[in-house]
């Protein structure tokens, strides 16, 4: 039972997830706990009694103060009547999924306003005692999301001749807190699992996945092999700690081939080093500035497995560097534009600092006409944004410098910080290149703002908490304009 106040009126307009100090009272019908236990599925009700939260003070039991304050109530049959009165005459949210250990009390999988047909079938399983209700319940929501998710992806025209690489299952932007899947090469689907929740009911994601995705109309005849990933540090701070079985698994460099508008990468679903990922959320984002890539020459700060650099190539570049500082992003990239058939005296890939490239490049007044820089994340929280700030400044600045003096040119700057891309909707970032311009004495025009590729889904009733990647495309001009 929630208490009824703003912040619930925001969990009945579809926002996923309810924090302890929103919750009022929990129940449980012949339970043995204290408390409900991890995993749990859960009905959601707010009182319909605006006075609910004066009544409910004194039934509050103290607790240290950075934790919640609500009391767990254990009913028998016996005293079924009475209570099942209160939820009646409650209002329902949705179901969830609890977690007594973490500030997401509820993941909430299924609102009643958004799902009332799904609902309303819930809580007749559950009144009925229907056998193993809970878990039917379950499956039948994760069937319900998957499903909506797949179909979503549909009307996107994923997958498609150009495009078998892709998001299915974005978290709350499909209405699965902490669980997202990528689809790889058409053949493989990478579960990954940043909520407690996951790993208790990893059996039922994997099954209802395993369903879906055998009747689903683009993988007639294909058996998509499924693999489960998790982030241990996203986990504990979920209060659920993996065992030492589960941390790891042996490496293995079997290659699958993913194809990303036409573009081919190998990737490595089944290692555990850096080249295991690929990152399809900046999809639109290395078509859209390939597109102004013919003849250019183009520099890809940052470039991961080459993905801004080789779409540039595939528009027509005249040349293009890419430089990281791992070895094995250097090592993929190579791999990839030999397994895309460019020319390899057009393209290379230099291991280095970007920060130490640039100024060596300045020094040997090296220019290019397309500079695109992608950093990885720099601003993991709110508490270290001016730092990472002060960083990108001056990131920023320095690729300004490497863009044609005499006639100027464009750069795609990003970043992946949900902090730098959130502060002042937006426009803190912005403000930050433009102060990065005025250090380089260049004149920056602002040509467009974009996010992620739209398979990463965002909910609108939490956006933008969702909101983490800004790629925004500047001109430079040309110096003494």
């Amino acid at each position: 039972m929630v208490k009824r106040n703003r912040q619930s009126q925001n969990f009945r307009e579809g926002a996923p997830l309810i924090f302890g100090n929103s919750i009022a009272a929990t129940f449980s019908e012949n339970g043995d706990d204290d408390s409900i236990p991890l995993g749990s599925l859960v009905a959601v009700y707010v009182s319909r009694d605006h006075d609910q939260n004066q009544k409910g003070k004194k039934y509050k039991k103290t607790k240290p103060s950075n934790e919640p304050a609500y009391t767990h109530t254990n009913y028998d049959s016996s005293e079924a009547a009475q209570f099942h009165s209160t939820i009646n005459n409650s209002q329902l949210i949705g179901y969830g999924v609890y977690n007594p250990h973490s500030m997401y009390r509820v993941r909430i999988l299924c609102h009643a306003t958004q799902h009332p047909v799904l609902a309303k079938e819930s809580k007749r399983k559950q009144k009925q005692r229907v056998e193993d209700h809970d878990n039917e319940i379950l499956n039948s929501i994760l069937e319900r999301k998957m499903s909506d998710a797949m179909n979503l992806r549909l009307a996107m025209n994923l997958p498609s001749e150009s495009t078998d690489t892709y998001r299915l299952v974005n978290g709350e932007g499909d209405g699965c807190s902490g669980l997202a899947i990528d689809i790889i090469g058409g053949s493989t689907a990478i579960v990954m699992s940043s909520a407690a929740w996951c790993e208790v009911h990893k059996e039922a994601i994997v099954e209802v996945l395993d369903g879906l995705l055998n009747d689903h109309p683009s993988y007639t005849g294909v058996d998509i092999e499924i693999i489960w990933r998790n982030t241990p540090s996203r986990l504990k701070q979920d209060g659920y700690e993996l065992s030492s079985e589960s941390e790891g698994s042996e490496e293995d460099d079997t290659a699958v081939i993913a194809t990303e508008s036409s573009v081919k990468y190998l990737t490595y679903p089944y290692s555990n080093g850096q080249k295991t990922g690929f990152y399809c959320d900046q999809r639109d984002n290395r078509l859209m500035v390939a597109e102004y890539c013919r003849d250019k020459r183009v520099l890809d700060l940052c470039c991961y497995n080459g993905g801004f650099a080789l779409n540039a190539m595939m528009q027509g570049a005249a040349h293009c560097v890419g430089v990281d500082s791992s070895q094995d992003a250097i090592d993929a990239a190579t791999a990839n534009a030999m397994e895309n058939d460019l020319d390899q005296a057009k393209i290379s890939f230099v291991r280095e600092d970007i920060a130490v490239y640039m100024k060596n490049a300045m020094s040997q007044e090296e220019e290019f006409d397309v500079v695109v820089l992608d950093p990885p994340k720099l601003a993991p929280n709110l508490s270290t944004l001016d730092k990472a700030s002060r960083k990108y400044h001056a990131l920023n600045r320095d690729a300004m410098n490497l863009i044609n003096r005499d006639k100027g040119g464009l750069l795609l700057t990003c970043t992946c910080s949900a902090a730098m891309t959130q502060k002042d909707g937006g426009q803190y970032f912005l403000n930050m290149v433009n102060g990065a311009g005025h250090s380089a004495k260049r004149r920056v025009t602002l040509l467009r703002v974009n996010g992620a590729a739209p398979c990463h889904t965002q909910s609108p009733a939490s956006f933008p908490a969702g909101a983490y990647l800004t790629a925004a495309l500047f001109h430079v001009g040309p110096i003494g304009s």
